[in-house]
């Protein structure tokens, strides 16, 4: 059954916890505020004995399942935590843990009555055609933060800095989501050093957001691209530059800029609506909403180009011991010469 974070404040709250939830999400900042919710169902005194967190990767199913098969100790409801449990997804570990999904199968079918079990899912994907994890959707409460909306961001971000007396202008707001890539993780760290700088006036404006925030690689690669696009090309070069004296590996950004690139193609020649696009593509809405205001600049022949002669690049770079700062001043050459034929 499919809830939102406030059912699950309110379960906590009421008391009228159910025996199984399932948080599914990459943004630790949402697992944390979730986790959180769950330790105050256990009175401080009582949680060395009645509350119980196991990281399977490092722990085996099994105990975890025997932990939340045991009764309280003097107390009415004992609160076990699972984290990573991998088993539920297509990836591969290194880990020599053996796992008998067998056990949680069993224990959803017949939970323990004092026990509120809750399973944090710290992944994109999950492996939909394995009996475990479809009975543990199908089961649990399933609180999903996989591509959160900008709308929930933004009640975050306003939730926090109203509850501190702070104010934030839309455009700052807007360009905050964009420099952390929507991650709300990042833009809660990144709203207490604005909160600091701002301390006096109490109001963030862009310029306080640009000069603080920290600027992820997705958030170089967009202003890379749009120098490469808008024609300014030596921006670009000075900038492919810059990322790799800064410790960028060449071949994670080359990675990057031909995954955005395929992805703006994608977006330009998608008839969808941002959020079915978002949807069939398996991506962020926001990463969608960008894209579209890239392509509505630029026709479908010169995205395709530079699309092509990234990916020529990528082979020199994995087949040659060529300069790769070399290898993009080369690609954006024969680039300019293509636009203007």
């Amino acid at each position: 059954m499919n809830v939102t974070l406030a059912d699950i404040s309110n379960d906590v709250q009421t008391g009228q916890l159910q025996p199984i939830y399932f948080v599914q999400g990459q943004d630790q900042y949402l697992l944390d505020l979730v986790k959180q919710q769950f330790v105050k169902v256990i009175q401080p005194e009582d949680r060395t004995l009645n509350l119980a967190q196991f990281d399977l990767t490092e722990t085996p199913l099994s105990v975890a399942i025997d932990d939340a098969k045991s009764v309280p100790f003097f107390g009415d409801r004992r609160v076990v935590m699972l984290d990573k449990p991998y088993f539920l997804t297509g990836e591969r570990t290194k880990s020599s843990l053996e796992h008998h999904t067998q056990d949680l199968i069993d224990y959803i079918q017949q939970p323990e009555p004092q026990t509120t079990l809750i399973i944090f899912a710290p992944y994109e994907k999950l492996d939909n055609r394995k009996k475990v994890t479809k009975l543990v959707k199908e089961r649990a409460r399933y609180l999903s933060f996989v591509n959160i909306s900008e709308q929930e961001i933004t009640k975050f971000i306003t939730h926090k800095l109203k509850s501190a007396g702070y104010q934030i202008s839309q455009e700052a707001q807007q360009t905050l989501i964009r420099l952390t890539n929507s991650s709300l993780t990042q833009m809660m760290t990144e709203i207490d050093k604005l909160m600091l700088y701002t301390v006096v006036t109490k109001k963030i404006e862009t310029a306080d957001v640009n000069a603080l925030v920290t600027r992820t690689l997705t958030e170089n690669i967009f202003d890379l691209i749009n120098c490469l696009l808008k024609g300014k090309l030596t921006q670009a070069v000075n900038l492919y530059h810059e990322l790799l004296l800064n410790g960028e590996e060449p071949l994670r950004l080359h990675g990057a800029l031909i995954g955005q690139f395929r992805l703006l193609l994608q977006v330009k020649t998608s008839d969808k609506s941002e959020k079915g696009t978002a949807s069939s593509l398996k991506v962020h809405p926001y990463r969608v909403k960008l894209a579209r205001q890239i392509v509505r600049q630029f026709n479908y022949v010169r995205l395709a180009r530079a699309y092509l002669g990234l990916v020529a690049m990528e082979e020199q770079l994995k087949s040659t011991s060529r300069n790769p700062e070399l290898l993009f001043e080369l690609f954006v050459l024969k680039y300019q010469h293509e636009m203007v034929k």
